[in-house]
């Protein structure tokens, strides 16, 4: 399990790091003023959709009813539920796209609410109808990583995220220069991007015998099936979105809010990415398995190792974002027209975020306990209330804090869900631990701990480099190397406080040649 997560997540942390000079290029073109705005409205829309259809509601629902056919029935009646599968959420697809482009206009309206009074809304409304056909290749994307997830493959689905940034690069470093239009040019790399992404889980399909050919779409028993499962997975996944959608609009309201959520939620997401969503790809088809195996007890076993192994994974990440959180964002986004006071506001709004991060990466964990076992419903019923909780606390912390108030109630709101999803798999009774696992995590946050207070000493240590204005390379260099020491104390920390030995980390890491 840890191998699959790593390899997930190790392409998931190259994806990242491109991703990051992506955004520093961004920043270097756009600034934080209203121009930035208008380029996070419109590359949040096919998001939006890719997070509800493609990662969310599809695959939680997918997932478990093809690796079902695999085991039962074998790959050819897998492939051909498959087909009919992608060849209806094409057509869906497609109709999602025709209503977004015809009625952009009042959704920028609507999700923007500050843009309508400062010029913002007619540029994004433009924006917008070129990015939103990225919803179309990019959930297509997502449903053949659920096929090749299912058959144990995870390079290729992790690579397609290496690809849209890769595609970015191009076009921020050959094309913005020659062109002097770097909104636009974000535009169109989004749909080069998406067409490339695609390209590349059809070839891994292909290399693997999966059988592709389209067929007629219908609705047939196992579409109906389907859609029975998705409806809940729908409505909690586009809550979630919602919860998101909300700090954004709200952030509307202050021109350069929705931009310092933006990049500090790039940051955030780095763990979230690396850690939540690697683990959440790797536990479901591997608690569906053992369930369908009759092995409930590997389940919750898998659950229990899932649970302590991103919380020796995370923790390190959220305690650094919460002691130092000004000088990550200084140190990697500071330049060209990203002044200091935007990277330092960014910062505020990123150790709100950190609060949270553990609270998104444990739900992530906790979801397949009940997906594997196709309950959508609880989780959906979880979600809504984690998104009214999200509601009723954004627009009064905004008016308190500013964007970091809208940070701070999605954290909120995360604690309440995983308190949620737990507390519901305890009564089902599918949550058993292992044993000792409350003392190791109790000693993995005192090992944490200790390698917060020496970070903070560090960077205290080291301010004038990590401040330094117009020296980016020098600062990013002194971040990597407090990163590196950060990480080298927390594991003397986490093998001094008997967390895990070195014996253990090493046979953790180890692969299985058998």
């Amino acid at each position: 399990m840890l191998r699959n997560m790593f390899t997930v997540g190790g392409l998931t942390l190259v994806s990242r790091i491109l991703g990051f000079v992506r955004d520093k290029l961004i920043a270097i073109h756009l600034g934080s003023g209203a121009l930035s705005d208008v380029w996070v409205a419109a590359f949040q829309l096919p998001n939006l959709f890719r997070r509800i259809f493609g990662e969310g509601a599809f695959n939680a629902a997918f997932v478990p009813m093809y690796s079902r056919r695999l085991e039962e029935s074998g790959d050819k009646e897998a492939d051909f539920f498959a087909r009919r599968t992608l060849s209806l959420m094409f057509l869906i697809l497609m109709g999602c796209f025709v209503l977004s482009f015809v009625f952009m206009e009042p959704i920028i309206r609507l999700t923007n609410i500050g843009f309508a009074s400062d010029g913002r809304l007619e540029p994004a409304v433009a924006a917008s109808r070129i990015t939103i056909v990225y919803l179309v290749f990019i959930c297509l994307v997502a449903g053949l990583s659920g096929v090749l997830n299912s058959r144990k493959v995870f390079g290729a689905p992790a690579f397609a995220y290496v690809v849209l940034n890769l595609v970015f690069l191009v076009g921020l470093v050959l094309v913005v220069p020659r062109t002097g239009e770097p909104l636009r040019v974000l535009c169109w790399s989004v749909v080069i991007a998406g067409i490339l992404q695609i390209a590349v889980v059809v070839v891994s399909c292909l290399r693997r015998g999966v059988d592709l050919r389209p067929v007629l779409p219908k609705i047939d028993e196992d579409a109906k099936r389907l859609s029975l499962l998705m409806a809940p997975g729908l409505v909690s996944a586009s809550v979630q979105q919602v919860n998101l959608m909300v700090g954004q609009t709200v952030a509307s309201l202050q021109i350069g809010g929705k931009t310092a959520i933006y990049y500090a939620d790039r940051i955030n997401q780095l763990p979230l990415g690396l850690i939540g969503m690697a683990a959440g790809v790797v536990l479901l088809p591997e608690i569906t398995r053992n369930l369908r195996g009759g092995d409930e007890a590997g389940a919750k076993r898998s659950l229990s190792q899932g649970i302590e192994l991103s919380l020796f994974l995370c923790l390190p990440a959220t305690i650094a974002m919460l002691v130092i959180p000004r000088e990550i964002m200084y140190a990697v986004f500071e330049g060209g027209k990203f002044e200091g006071e935007s990277a330092l506001l960014a910062g505020y709004v990123l150790a709100a975020f950190a609060i949270g991060t553990p609270a998104y990466i444990l739900a992530r964990v906790l979801q397949p306990g009940y997906f594997a076992r196709e309950d959508t419903k609880t989780p959906m019923r979880f979600t809504i209330i984690t998104a009214v909780t999200n509601m009723v606390l954004t627009y009064p912390l905004f008016l308190w804090l500013g964007p970091v108030g809208c940070a701070l109630a999605t954290s909120v709101a995360g604690w309440v869900n995983v308190g949620l999803l737990w507390f519901g798999l305890r009564g089902a009774g599918f949550m058993g631990v292992s044993e000792g696992f409350y003392s190791r995590t109790g000693r993995m946050f005192l090992a944490a701990a200790i390698m917060g207070a020496a970070v903070w000493g560090l960077a205290g240590w080291g301010e004038s480099i990590l401040f330094a204005e117009g020296r980016f390379f020098q600062r990013l260099g002194a971040m990597g190397g407090l990163v590196a020491l950060g990480l080298l104390i927390y594991l003397i920390a986490i093998v001094g406080t008997r967390v895990y030995s070195v014996a253990d980390l090493k046979r953790k890491f180890r692969r299985n040649r058998t």
